[in-house]
């Protein structure tokens, strides 16, 4: 007994006489999350051994080196995220350290996921000192993600397939028959067909709020003129602004500048935020959509005059599948995804998105984007016109239904069809008949869709032949397929949508119809 009390005093003894740099070094090297300090100037002063393990770095040689020498193992993606997010650190490290709020990303190191939470390291006073980064290995959570990610696809793509025949049949009847039908089944027609979009687009939130959670869903960077995003946003919403009898204004501040990133997904959230607006405001109201610059960079703001959100919801209103308790009061549709989607999409650019609202007075939905370096824009595009001789389009289709469908609509619109459920004949047809444009859909009972586009690219007869691939799977599940065909269309779809492409792609000069990976487009339904 006496000697364990000795031995207790002699180590609390030790311990007193360390100084409190040893204990805080011990401490650093014993946390499992990654730690790694930079000074002012960017330059690594210290990294734990779970940071070097996670990103493979010799402490030894890496310290006094700068921080983007730690950047290496990341994945293209990686590295910009993370380099912008150091950036706007180093630009404006005082914003952050009041917001007490980190810079929050994630990257790939290999094959394993990483989350890293920047923050300024300020003292008492305010001076500014460097960047400490936090650094955790989250891939069992991305991993567990992706499987009910896998789940969430695998019945959305089982639902696709039926209503894609269903809301197409529906439209050829709404057409075809609404003048033999009496006001009461013209009603049914339209509810069948108001509740088929309602899942296609319920459909596809799913489909992006399981790609976004897993990490799946890669950004096609670029610099982006928000003024273009806007407009075309402004234009979506405008009918249905009119059936609803509300007043869409735009106010777009000029010379805002661009911003880095992917514009489809940069319209997404706008669309969203703008559909939300138009949702829950009711007639004789307006929603005023604005771009302006800032000192953050480019900010948009969706505003409308609705029933405004209550403090309660306002802290619940980026959530999957809330939905304010004045939606029900006054009856509003929605799936619940489409705020949390665009919140999503706008921290992914580097920004971030914030409401203001009060019941009854309306709500400002806000985000802002670090400014790019400005490019050229306003590159004219041509009209689309139809074709002015019968073209003949090969429909490669294992369903039925919808290849009955496509080529009943094609038909009147002019065209020439042959259709197939299977690859291999696909193939022998493009070769032997005169084909200007096919449709191919990528699962097909013989052979993949993946490989009729390879054998078609790899035939100088069939080589010039402009593909555009109309399939359930979502573009990255097929590979690089897309990067071989014009354009991508993800079912269930709207038919002019489908007419939009093979117009635009047939009035092109034939050396102009050879795909690129920039040139192919993911649209989804």
């Amino acid at each position: 007994m006496n000697n364990t009390n000795a031995k207790r005093t002699q180590q609390s003894s030790k311990q007193r006489e360390r100084s409190p740099l040893e204990v805080e070094s011990a401490a650093l090297a014993s946390v499992s999350d990654g730690v790694v300090v930079s000074d002012t100037e960017g330059r690594v002063l210290t990294l734990n051994r779970a940071a070097a393990k996670m990103l493979r770095a010799d402490p030894q040689t890496t310290l006094g080196q700068s921080v983007g020498t730690l950047f290496e193992p990341f994945s293209p993606r990686g590295r910009l995220t993370i380099a912008e997010a150091m950036k706007r650190l180093f630009a404006d490290p005082y914003s952050y350290g009041q917001r007490g709020k980190p810079a929050e990303t994630i990257f790939e190191v290999g094959r394993r996921f990483i989350q890293a939470h920047l923050s300024p390291v300020l003292t008492d006073v305010g001076e500014f000192l460097g960047i400490v980064t936090l650094l955790r290995d989250i891939t069992r959570e991305v991993e567990s993600d992706r499987a009910r990610s896998d789940f969430v696809s695998n019945v959305s793509h089982e639902l696709r397939l039926p209503l894609t025949a269903i809301k197409g049949y529906c439209d050829l009847l709404f057409e075809d028959a609404v003048e033999q039908l009496d006001d009461e089944q013209a009603r049914f027609l339209q509810i069948i067909r108001d509740n088929a979009d309602h899942l296609v687009a319920l459909i596809n939130d799913l489909l992006d709020i399981s790609r976004v959670e897993s990490y799946r869903l890669e950004l096609d960077i670029q610099p982006v003129h928000m003024e273009d995003v806007v407009r075309d946003v402004a234009d979506m919403i405008r009918p249905l602004c009119d059936e609803k009898g509300l007043r869409l204004t735009v106010e777009i501040e000029p010379k805002v500048g661009t911003v880095l990133g992917d514009r489809e997904r940069l319209k997404q959230a706008v669309a969203n935020l703008a559909n939300n607006a138009c949702r829950y405001t009711p007639e004789g109201g307006r929603v005023t959509l604005a771009l302006s610059s800032s000192d953050d960079g480019v900010r948009v703001d969706v505003s409308d005059t609705g029933i405004g959100i209550s403090l309660e919801d306002r802290a619940r209103i980026f959530q999957r599948f809330h939905r304010p308790a004045e939606s029900v009061t006054h009856d509003v549709y929605g799936t619940g995804l489409e705020l949390p989607i665009a919140k999503i999409l706008v921290e992914m650019h580097g920004g971030r998105l914030w409401v203001e609202s009060e019941p009854g007075q309306g709500s400002t939905f806000t985000f802002v984007l670090p400014r790019r370096v400005d490019v050229p824009s306003g590159i004219p595009t041509e009209a689309i016109r139809q074709p002015d001789r019968k073209y003949t389009v090969l429909v490669v289709e294992d369903d039925s239904d919808i290849a009955q469908l496509i080529a009943l609509q094609l038909r009147r619109e002019g065209f020439e069809v042959l259709t197939t459920a299977y690859g291999e004949e696909a193939v022998t047809w493009a070769q032997t008949n005169h084909v200007d444009l096919i449709t191919l859909d990528m699962m097909l009972p013989d052979i993949s869709g993946m490989e009729v586009l390879q054998r078609l690219k790899a035939d100088p007869a069939t080589e010039d032949i402009p593909v555009i691939i109309v399939s359930v799977l979502l573009p990255e599940q097929t590979g690089e397929a897309e990067q071989g065909a014009v354009d991508y269309i993800t079912k269930p779809f709207a038919f002019e949508k489908l007419m939009e492409s093979i117009r635009r792609t047939l009035q092109m000069p034939k050396r102009q119809r050879r795909p690129s990976p920039a040139r192919a487009t993911r649209r989804p339904a």
